[in-house]
């Protein structure tokens, strides 16, 4: 089993180094705009506090005002509920829908179980290497945040920072572990993998980003995961009860669907 995960590690080794580069990039990029946007926070604060408040929450979550020189509500707005989860969550899905996909379509996955381990050993191990890649990138963009911060003046504290990115990381790798459930159930799910891991990700965030512009959304947006998801409650170190609830149920899903659709179906 260790040897297909580091197989796997290796294949995409640089595949990792070009998404830990754009992470970062991304990250130091966003973070040298806070001084230039907290010098015109005045100005911001009045365009963006005037919108709807469904548009806000496109970019805030939820929160009723937006105040861009806090650093808190700046980290919330630009970073954590957007820009970070849409990156990631793009590479869950591709890479959760293809970790077994790939395989499969190549005709590699029977000389795979040929060798003397299990289907149970062989979803495990990659199901580790998907985990392994994600902490590579969260953890190496998380120390960039942990550097950096502080020279922008961006000043929160270590520990929030951490789990906050922790955070962030975990609800992107969920849609990734979504498509790589469908991927292994069945042969029927396997092709609508990253389709129900897309609309998943990126209509829940629509919906519940929306659902303050029209009341009927509101019940919709409830079983939506991004409704569940509010970085500035952990950056605040709130409770978020109703992502830890999201998380384990996810976690648990995708472990019996997975370990049970793949012992029993046919391998294409």
């Amino acid at each position: 089993m260790m040897q297909t995960i580091r197989w796997e590690l290796r294949q995409r080794r640089w595949t990792i180094l070009w998404w830990v580069i754009g992470s970062i990039v991304m990250t130091v990029v966003i973070l040298a705009l806070y001084p230039s946007i907290r010098d015109q926070a005045n100005q911001l604060n009045k365009v963006i506090n005037t919108l709807p408040q469904g548009l806000r929450e496109l970019k805030t979550g939820g929160a009723n005002t937006v105040d861009v020189a806090d650093p808190i509500s700046f980290l919330n707005s630009q970073l954590f509920y957007a820009t970070l989860p849409i990156l990631w969550i793009i590479l869950a899905i591709t890479r959760g829908g293809s970790v077994l996909g790939r395989d499969e379509q190549s005709h590699t996955l029977e000389l795979l179980l040929a060798r003397p381990i299990s289907r149970s050993r062989l979803l495990l191990a990659k199901g580790i290497s998907l985990g392994l890649e994600f902490i590579i990138v969260s953890g190496v963009t998380l120390l960039v945040i942990l550097v950096m911060a502080p020279v922008f003046d961006i000043h929160v504290s270590s520990e929030r920072l951490w789990l906050t990115s922790a955070y962030t990381a975990a609800f992107s790798l969920s849609f990734g572990l979504i498509a790589f459930t469908l991927q292994a159930a069945s042969r029927l799910t396997r092709r609508s993998a990253a389709t129900v891991a897309v609309f998943v990700g990126f209509g829940g965030y629509l919906i519940a980003s929306l659902s303050g512009l029209t009341n009927w959304l509101k019940v919709p947006a409830k079983f939506a995961p991004y409704h569940y998801f509010a970085p500035d409650k952990i950056l605040h170190g709130q409770s978020v009860s109703g992502l830890n609830l999201y998380l384990a149920g996810v976690l648990i899903f995708t472990i019996v669907l997975s370990y049970i659709g793949f012992r029993r179906r046919d391998i294409e």
